[in-house]
C-alpha cells in the first residue's frame, strides 16, 4: 500500500468516527463540544466505577464533622450537573429539583443512578451544543461568561470533585477500580 492510500484510508476512517461520534451525540458539530464530550466521558466514567466502589456505610463516610459525606458529595456534583446543563439550554426534568437532592436521596443505589442520570444530562446537553450555541453569553454564579466556558465550568468541577472522592476512597480504604 503506498503512503497516499494509507492518507487516504485514514482520512476516510477519521472522518466515518466523526460523522458517527456526531451521530451519537445529536451532531452539534463543535470540534469543541466533541472534544470536551470525550475527555468528561472518561473522567464522569471514574467518577461512577468510584461511587459503585464505596458500601452503602461508605457513602455515609465524612472526613470530619462539617465536611460533605461521600454520598453527600456526589449529589453535590449531580446537582451542579442539572443546574449548569439547565443554563447551557437542557430541560431538566419534570419534577426534579437538585436543591433537594442531598436531604431526599439517602440509599447507595439512588445516589449512583442520580448521578449516571446527571452525566447523561450534561452529555446530551453539549452533544447538541454547535460553535454558535457555545458562543451565547449567559449569566452564571454573577458573572458573565459564554457558554463555552459554562462547559468548562462543568467539567472542571466534575474533575475536582473526583480528586476529593478519591481522596476520600483512600482515606476510607477503598481502591479506585482503575488503579488496582
Amino acid at each position: 500500500m503506498t503512503i497516499r492510500n494509507l492518507l487516504l484510508s485514514a482520512a476516510l476512517l477519521a472522518g466515518l468516527a466523526t460523522s458517527s461520534f456526531a451521530a451519537h451525540h445529536g451532531g452539534g458539530g463543535s470540534v469543541f463540544a466533541k472534544t470536551f464530550l470525550g475527555t468528561y466521558g472518561n473522567e464522569t466514567d471514574k467518577l461512577v466505577s468510584l461511587a459503585e466502589a464505596f458500601s452503602e456505610e461508605g457513602m455515609k463516610w465524612r472526613p470530619a464533622e462539617g465536611i460533605r459525606s461521600v454520598r453527600e458529595s456526589i449529589l453535590h456534583v449531580a446537582a451542579a450537573n442539572y443546574f449548569i446543563g439547565s443554563r447551557l439550554g437542557g430541560e431538566m426534568p419534570e419534577g426534579l429539583n437538585p436543591r433537594e437532592f442531598e436531604k431526599t436521596i439517602t440509599s447507595k443505589e439512588e445516589t449512583v443512578q442520580t448521578l449516571k442520570d446527571s452525566i447523561a444530562f450534561i452529555k446530551s446537553t453539549v452533544g447538541h451544543m454547535n460553535d454558535e450555541a457555545l458562543n451565547e453569553s449567559i449569566k452564571m454564579f454573577g458573572q458573565d461568561m459564554n457558554k463555552m466556558g459554562a462547559v468548562l465550568v462543568v467539567g472542571g468541577h466534575a474533575y475536582e470533585h473526583l480528586g476529593q472522592l478519591i481522596a476520600y476512597a483512600r482515606s476510607y480504604g477503598v481502591v479506585p477500580p482503575w488503579s488496582s
